[in-house]
């Protein structure tokens, strides 16, 4: 579940997830998404998991975004204009902050300050100076001495290699593909990339696509407008146009993976007042499920 609060100037994001979300894309452009792990189990952030009083995920020079929550956890994103943290850590003469932003991508904090940075994050935290508030205590959090630095945001290679896999699979929905294959498409030996994606994801790397195909059909049946310049009328004709030519097998994995049935998706989401309206930290984000 995503929610989205704050404000214009500074928004908040809260997700909560029942399944493992795996999140990767190019990351807005003059945004710092600075973001901590309110419950559940430390997401891998670029392949690194995170520590439990931690922020992370704001490092200035990353483009691109890879996160994997486990089912259960809730993240809160502080997403923080880099011009106006810039212009107040040179106000406040706050130099270190701006060291550690443009090195550093995960810093351990107190848990008093992990808790206060939460209180502050909170959606329904409703100060008419809030995002005043979370820049300054985050250019405070970066720029205390004791801060214990992290990580610098490098892409681990089991990271790198579920990336470069996931993001086939968006961009290549309808190309058949074998294993064999993808080891030259991604450049990578097959039993790398089979233990990377069941260490990562508890699944093998067919059945990874086939969950990031099954996504690809339901975001479809949540957008009839886009249905309609396809030229799709029925589910049977998307399911097919992602692969799918058995029916029987298709509504068995849609309903395993999603809880209900196809037609119920495609039934909530063309009801009259309903609107399915995507939120990410990412800018074109390519997102994926996958449950163990």
């Amino acid at each position: 579940m995503f929610h989205l609060s704050g404000s214009a100037v500074l928004p908040l994001l809260s997700i909560t997830t029942n399944r493992m979300l795996v999140a990767q894309g190019d990351r807005r452009p003059g945004v710092l998404p600075f973001s901590i792990n309110v419950r559940g189990d430390h997401p891998l952030v670029r392949g690194q998991e995170v520590h439990q009083h931690s922020i992370h995920g704001f490092q200035t020079n990353l483009t691109d975004s890879y996160v994997v929550l486990q089912p259960g956890c809730e993240i809160q994103v502080a997403m923080v204009s880099k011009q106006r943290l810039q212009q107040l850590a040179l106000a406040t003469n706050e130099l270190r902050a701006l060291d550690r932003i443009t090195s550093v991508n995960s810093a351990a904090i107190t848990e008093q300050q992990f808790h206060q940075l939460v209180a502050l994050t909170r959606p329904q935290h409703q100060d008419p100076i809030q995002a005043e508030l979370i820049e300054a205590e985050l250019l405070e959090l970066m720029s205390c001495r004791s801060m214990k630095q992290l990580n610098d945001g490098e892409l681990s290679h089991r990271a790198g290699l579920m990336k470069d896999l996931i993001a086939w699979g968006q961009s290549n929905p309808t190309k058949v593909i074998s294993l064999e294959d993808l080891t030259t498409t991604i450049f990578a030996s097959r039993s790398a990339i089979v233990h990377s994606c069941r260490s990562t994801f508890g699944l093998g790397p067919m059945a990874l696509l086939k969950q990031i195909r099954l996504g690809q059909v339901q975001s479809l049946l949540m957008n009839p407008q886009k249905r309609e310049a396809m030229g799709f009328s029925t589910i049977q004709a998307v399911a097919t146009h992602f692969g799918f030519s058995s029916r029987n097998h298709f509504a068995r994995d849609y309903r395993q993976l999603f809880g209900e049935a196809p037609s119920a998706t495609l039934q909530r989401c063309t009801a009259p007042g309903i609107r399915s309206q995507p939120v990410s930290v990412a800018h074109r984000p390519q997102i994926a499920m996958a449950r163990r």
